[in-house]
C-alpha cells in the first residue's frame, strides 16, 4: 500500500493554499491508496474538515516535536524536520513544501534512504542573482549551495523542486540535476469576480500583504506614501493585510501612528492571519498590488494573486520576482529599496498587458502533477 504524505509543520504565507492543493490532488491520483497530513496545532485546525471531506487522515505533530522543527536557530529546525520526513518516508513517498531548513541536515545525512523511500519539497531560494551586482560572495554563495543541493539529491533519493525556471537550465543545474522547475500556482478566481473598491472622494486602494515583515519592504513602503504628496495620497488608501512580524510590530504602529499624524494619510491594517478566501476579496478589491520585498531572491505568492486576481503589481527589480516580472511583462519592477523610486511608480505607472502563457502555464494543475510525479520518481 503506498502512502503519500504532505509534512507541514509551518504555518504562514503559503501554507494553508498550497496543502489544500497537493491533498486534493493527491487523493485523486490513483497511484496512492491512502493520503495523509502531518500538520503543527494551527494548520490541523485550519485542514481538519477539508481532510475529512476529500478521505485523507490528519496527524498533528506532537507538541515538542513541532516546537523543535519550527524554532531555535536554522540549523536545528532543518535537523528536527529531516529527521521527521525520513521517518514519514518509511510509509512511503513524503513532500515537505519548504525544505530549504532541511536541505543541509539532509546533504549532512551519511545515509541515502533506502530505495523505495523518497522524499521531495521546495528550495525556495535556489542561488540566483537577477539584477544584482556580481561579487565573489555571491560566487561562492552558489558554490555552497549547489553542493548542499546535490547531496541531498542524492540522500533524498531523487531531485527537489524549485521556483526559478533559470535554475535547472543553468551551467550548475545540469551538472547536478539536483533541481527541478515546479511553476509557482496561481491561485483559482474563476468564481470571485468583482471590480476594484471605490472609497469616498474616489480612493482607490493600494494592498500590501502577506507577512508584513521587514524584508517585505513595509517601513519603506510607509516612507514611499509620504513622498506622495498630498495630491498623491488623496488619490489613494494604503492597506496592509497579514501578521506583522513580532519584531517589526512596534516599529511599525510608531511609524504608522506618526505619518497619519503628519499627513491625514488613510492607512489601514489588518493585522492577522486571513483565510484565502478573505485573501481573494482582498486582492480584487484593490486597484494596485505591491510587493516591495528588498531584494528577495526567491518566488513571491503576492505576484501569483496579482497575477490571478488580473490586478496591477509594481514590485522589486531584482531576485527571482524582478525577472519573472520584467519577462512575462506581470507589472512594473523597480529599486523598491528607494522611497522615492517607489513613489513615483505608484503616481506614474500606467499598467501594461501581461503575458496569457505566463497565467496558463502556473495552474494549480501543473503545480500538483510535478509534485506528485516528483516524489514518485516520474
Amino acid at each position: 500500500m503506498t502512502t503519500f504524505t504532505y509534512l507541514e509543520p509551518l504555518t504562514e504565507g503559503h501554507c494553508t493554499f498550497w496543502a489544500k492543493m497537493v491533498l486534493g490532488a493527491a487523493v485523486k491520483d490513483e497511484r496512492f491508496q491512502t493520503v495523509r497530513a502531518i500538520v503543527g496545532p494551527e494548520m490541523a485546525k485550519r485542514l481538519d474538515a477539508f481532510t475529512k471531506e476529500i478521505g485523507a487522515s490528519l496527524e498533528i505533530i506532537p507538541t515538542e516535536q513541532h516546537a523543535e522543527m519550527t524554532s531555535g536557530s536554522l540549523f536545528s529546525r532543518g535537523r528536527a524536520q529531516w529527521r521527521a520526513a525520513r521517518q514519514a518516508a518509511e510509509q512511503g513517498p513524503v513532500f515537505l513544501p519548504f525544505f530549504d531548513h532541511a536541505v543541509v541536515a539532509a546533504a549532512m545525512d551519511p545515509t541515502p534512504l533506502p530505495y523505495g523511500q523518497r522524499v521531495s519539497g521546495i528550495i525556495f531560494r535556489p542561488p540566483n542573482h537577477f539584477g544584482l551586482p556580481g561579487s565573489l560572495g555571491g560566487s561562492l554563495d552558489s558554490v555552497r549551495r549547489w553542493v548542499t543541493y546535490a547531496l541531498a539529491r542524492r540522500v533524498c533519493r531523487g531531485a527537489l523542486l524549485t521556483l526559478d525556471e533559470v535554475a535547472p537550465t543553468s551551467r550548475a543545474g545540469q551538472t547536478t540535476k539536483a533541481l527541478e522547475f515546479v511553476a509557482d500556482p496561481a491561485p483559482n478566481f474563476d468564481l470571485i469576480s468583482m471590480e476594484p473598491e471605490i472609497r469616498e472622494n474616489g480612493r482607490k486602494i493600494v494592498l500590501v500583504f502577506g507577512a508584513l515583515t521587514e524584508r517585505k519592504g513595509i517601513f519603506q513602503t510607509l516612507d514611499a506614501w509620504k513622498l506622495l504628496g498630498e495630491d498623491g495620497r488623496n488619490k489613494f488608501i494604503l492597506r496592509f493585510v497579514g501578521r506583522l512580524g513580532a519584531d517589526e510590530r512596534a516599529r511599525f504602529m510608531e511609524k504608522l501612528a506618526t505619518l497619519r499624524t503628519e499627513t491625514n494619510a488613510i492607512i489601514e491594517i489588518e493585522d492577522r492571519f486571513v483565510t484565502d478566501e478573505e485573501l481573494a476579496c482582498e486582492v480584487q478589491h484593490a486597484a494596485i498590488i505591491l510587493a516591495p520585498y528588498q531584494n528577495h531572491v526567491g518566488s513571491s505568492g503576492v505576484l501569483h494573486w496579482a497575477v490571478a486576481g488580473k490586478r496591477p503589481l509594481i514590485a522589486q527589480n531584482t531576485g527571482l520576482i524582478g525577472f519573472q516580472v520584467d519577462r512575462y511583462k506581470l507589472g512594473l519592477a523597480v529599486d523598491c529599496t528607494n522611497p522615492q523610486v517607489l513613489s513615483r511608480a505608484i503616481s506614474e505607472w500606467v499598467p501594461s498587458i501581461s503575458d496569457p502563457a505566463f497565467e496558463a502555464s502556473h495552474t494549480s494543475n501543473a503545480f500538483t502533477g510535478k509534485i506528485l510525479d516528483t516524489v514518485l520518481g516520474v
